[in-house]
């Protein structure tokens, strides 16, 4: 008998795109993908695994991620890490996300190697305390020095 899988990444976006992609990248592991087309569907499909990451599509419905991200989120048990898809239409809502829950932003799509090395990364942090803390701090230096 096949051990049940323990982790799972949960995607919203009305047009399927990440999810088929994390399918093929991950379809040897035990990793669960589940697609959600409605953002509260997202935190109901994490229950029973012990890590989920969750992916959600910024340009299918940003209203609905920002105002999830601000209730439904906060309110929840778990603290999963958060990955934000979004397009140069949304690239300006990345630190308001990010205060939000966010642990990780794309304001352009990347290839799907390095969207499932996130993914790993994302997922061996496991909560989002600890996700955002693993970004590298050199980095928010040198971008808090260049806007003086």
């Amino acid at each position: 008998m096949k051990p049940s899988p323990d982790t799972i990444i949960a995607v919203f976006e009305l047009r399927p795109f990440w999810g088929p992609e994390l399918q093929r990248q991950f379809g040897h592991s035990s990793i669960v993908i589940r697609e959600c087309r409605a953002v509260n569907d997202l935190l109901p499909s994490t229950d029973g695994f012990e890590k989920a990451l969750i992916v959600i599509d910024l340009d299918s419905a940003i209203e609905n991620c920002i105002k999830w991200l601000g209730v439904d989120v906060k309110q929840h048990l778990h603290q999963w890490p958060i990955i934000a898809c979004g397009s140069a239409a949304t690239a300006d809502f990345e630190w308001p996300l990010r205060e939000a829950g966010v642990t990780a932003f794309l304001p352009e799509i990347i290839s799907g190697d390095a969207f499932a090395k996130l993914c790993r990364r994302q997922l061996g942090a496991n909560r989002r305390e600890e996700s955002v803390q693993s970004l590298p701090a050199k980095r928010f230096q040198y971008e808090i020095t260049q806007t003086k």
